[in-house]
């Protein structure tokens, strides 16, 4: 969430590109998804499309950020974000993470897997996480699971060593 947070802090020269991958890092929807979104698929806070990978129809809750991060409604079949090309998308985010200091090769879809593991590590159980990430099978949420419990696992083991009194 560090990461995420020193994206939303730097600039990047197309706002529409950072608009919509803070968006994915907040929903964990797909590019194709983003990219797709039209404010027919938004009532409220409330959000509801079917997934094009999977066919699966996925509600998600949207938190206040995400929210702000839609901006002004517009027609029903109008898209949320007018996106440049896939490559392009990538180009520009490329930049940015350079310009945020992120020095990690992030993709598009690294904010669908940081989507996952945030809500596991702030105590979302796999079935939500699995139902609001629109997976076949548990199999895959599993993956974030196991990586959170790495991550517990190196915190407990990164703890300053006590020198213990020979009593």
């Amino acid at each position: 969430f560090d990461e995420i947070q020193l994206l939303a802090s730097a600039e990047i020269g197309n706002k529409e590109v950072k608009r919509a991958f803070l968006f994915s890092c907040l929903t964990g929807l797909r590019f194709c998804a983003i990219n797709s979104l039209k404010w027919k698929h938004v009532n409220g806070s409330q959000l509801k499309i079917t997934q094009q990978k999977t066919d699966i129809i996925v509600n998600l809750v949207l938190n206040e950020n995400a929210i702000s991060l839609l901006g002004n409604s517009g027609k029903r079949e109008d898209f949320i974000f007018e996106l440049p090309t896939h490559n392009a998308c990538l180009k520009n985010l490329k930049t940015w993470c350079n310009t945020a200091g992120v020095k990690k090769h992030i993709t598009w879809h690294c904010a669908r897997h940081s989507f996952g593991m945030n809500l596991i590590l702030h105590g979302g159980d796999v079935n939500t996480v699995s139902k609001l990430l629109g997976h076949n099978s548990f199999a895959y949420t599993q993956r974030y699971l196991r990586e959170a419990e790495s991550l517990k696992e190196r915190a407990v083991n990164n703890l300053p060593k006590i020198q213990l009194a020979n009593d």
